[in-house]
């Protein structure tokens, strides 16, 4: 039977020392080559949301502004409904288009549609799916093209577009005159930088980005509510998922968020979907 011998730090003569278990030498210290292992608990770092305070508002002289296209994509004209000198309405309808997302939408329901159909006579299970898929389809195919409604009232100087043209998010698509009391102009504090401008809320619209301010039509009383809610964060505060963008608070609630733009200090200037009711957790560590 083999045994395993070595020589502790004082050698003791004579003796064997079979080790099965960890011995502590007779002439070190009991602490000697002992390791103590720290676990330090972080604690999160909390931010603050503060109202974004110093937007400055302006009654708008008599102006033409121009109408844009703000679709998530590129559109064909279909059909046109208004010419330069019609007194126009907010709520009219100016013109209609097919937007290229809508026709694709309805392509790739159609084949997967096509798909399920091929495959019922081996699954009985996939007729729920197909009934869905018919009803869906059905409903974009009568809600083809998308409605132009006129954000504000004003007389039509020139139409910018013309049947079967094809246009692009931000395209110009009318010159439109506008009383005073229609329009507001909107300037951020001075130490801010818009990126995006809230582009609408109830009863407001967003007309369009001129340098260094904004032009909305509404009632003042509600744009200055709008941006009373814009709230100012630490960049750090808020977290990005794909495209979105969202703040998590302290009560763990996850509320998308719109950024707006930022300001000197690196802060972020943001639009909460929801009131944020605690202090926002942060990606930050202490």
């Amino acid at each position: 039977m083999k045994s395993t011998s070595f020589s502790p730090i004082c050698p003791v003569p004579g003796i064997l020392i079979i080790a099965g278990f960890s011995i502590l030498s007779a002439c070190g210290s009991p602490e000697e080559g002992n390791e103590t292992v720290q676990f330090i608990e972080r604690q999160p770092v909390t931010a603050f949301a503060d109202e974004t305070a110093g937007f400055r508002f302006e009654a708008s002289p008599p102006d033409t502004v121009s109408l844009k296209w703000s679709g998530e994509g590129s559109a064909v004209v279909t059909d046109i409904h208004f010419s330069p000198g019609l007194e126009i309405q907010n709520g009219d309808t100016l013109f209609q288009l097919l937007e290229d997302l809508h026709i694709v939408e309805i392509e790739r329901l159609s084949m997967e549609l096509d798909m399920a159909s091929a495959m019922l006579f081996s699954d009985s299970l996939l007729r729920q799916k197909v009934d869905s898929l018919t009803l869906l389809l059905d409903s974009l195919k009568s809600n083809e093209e998308t409605l132009y409604i006129s954000p504000l009232k004003g007389t039509v100087e020139q139409v910018l577009i013309v049947p079967d043209q094809r246009i692009r998010p931000g395209n110009a698509v009318a010159d439109v005159s506008i009383a005073s009391s229609e329009l507001f102009q909107v300037f951020p504090p001075p130490d801010c930088v818009m990126n995006l401008w809230p582009e609408e809320g109830s009863g407001i619209r967003f007309i369009e980005e001129r340098p260094g301010y904004a032009v909305y039509s509404g009632e003042l009383p509600v744009i200055e509510a709008l941006f009373s809610e814009l709230m100012t964060v630490p960049r750090f505060a808020v977290f990005e998922s794909e495209l979105e963008s969202y703040v998590i608070t302290t009560d763990n609630d996850t509320i998308p968020v719109f950024r707006a733009g930022q300001t000197n200090n690196s802060h972020v200037i943001i639009l909460p979907m929801e009131p944020l009711s605690s202090n926002l957790l942060t990606w930050a560590e202490k």
